[in-house]
């Protein structure tokens, strides 16, 4: 029997802090309904101990000042400063008395399905603090602030209008931080190449459920098995193995929390050959089981 809204209110409230779910250093950030972006407002002086989690996490300071210790380095964010921590980096964040902050938390699946942000990944997964005034802080910022009106507003599909803007921050910081790198990238791969490996993502997309393997797709784009592993992984960031399981975890993730389906069910619907398979692979890319994801996200 599928689980009604106060049965799912029930289940979500009996963990710590309401929507903050804590296990030991590892955070699960929860959504509302229909979500993957969740932004709070706070002037309330507090301290988060050091821990990690799956999303993107952004501040942006309104008043006084934010800091943030990551186990390399402090941050102090001022009035109007942006730092954006990519997903699994350890921090602590803290704020003083007459501060104010927005915080912007969203899962990065979204945007890594656009393929130039995921050729980028690696130059993605590092802080970014903008301080400096320049056209692309003032755009972030201003683009920061539209998400948390239309989150506030909360209209209908007011969830997949913050991510447009949100694919907007990061083509800023790609243009403004990285054409360099992403010429060098285009310019290092032949056209050739470039087709070749786009053809090979798309079957890939179509054939998950599959038994496919790396043999078959270096075989359909007529590359040898090391040639087309080497080339994959310079234009996509992402080794086949990788790309291959990140996108059965994605139908993974959908089906734990849309459906009442079993857990052997939707190991064979995302693709995976067994159960164990399913359970091992999930835990690796989502520090979580199967069963722990349905239990904190699930609203089927």
């Amino acid at each position: 029997m599928a689980e009604t809204s106060a049965q799912r209110r029930e289940r979500r409230s009996q963990y710590e802090d309401g929507f903050r779910v804590m296990r030991g250093k590892r955070e699960f950030v929860t959504y509302p309904e229909d979500a993957s972006l969740r932004v709070w407002f706070s002037d309330t002086p507090w301290r988060y101990e050091a821990h990690q989690h799956s999303a993107v996490e952004v501040v942006l300071t309104l008043e006084g000042r934010v800091d943030y210790q990551t186990e390399t380095q402090v941050y102090h964010i001022e009035q109007g400063e942006v730092l954006i921590v990519p997903p699994e980096m350890m921090h602590a964040m803290s704020m003083g008395e007459d501060s104010k902050r927005l915080l912007f938390l969203f899962e990065p699946e979204p945007l890594l399905e656009m393929r130039d942000i995921k050729k980028l990944k690696d130059h993605f997964e590092k802080i970014y603090f903008l301080r400096d005034g320049s056209e692309a802080h003032v755009r972030i910022r201003e683009l920061l602030m539209r998400i948390y009106d239309c989150y506030l507003q909360q209209d209908i599909m007011w969830n997949t209008l913050c991510f447009s803007d949100l694919l907007k921050v990061y083509g800023i910081l790609g243009q403004r931080y990285l054409g360099g790198v992403y010429q060098q990238k285009q310019k290092d791969a032949p056209a050739m190449d470039r087709e070749v490996i786009s053809s090979a993502m798309n079957y890939i997309d179509n054939h998950y459920q599959e038994n496919v393997t790396l043999e078959d797709v270096a075989s359909f784009t007529g590359f040898s098995r090391f040639y087309f592993s080497r080339s994959f992984k310079q234009q996509t960031g992402y080794s086949f193995r990788d790309y291959l399981s990140q996108r059965r975890i994605q139908v993974a993730m959908e089906l734990l929390i849309r459906t009442n389906k079993p857990m052997n069910q939707v190991a064979q619907d995302s693709g995976f050959g067994s159960v164990a398979t399913f359970n091992r692979v999930f835990r690796e890319y989502k520090n979580c089981t199967p069963t722990q994801y349905r239990a904190i996200y699930g609203s089927y």
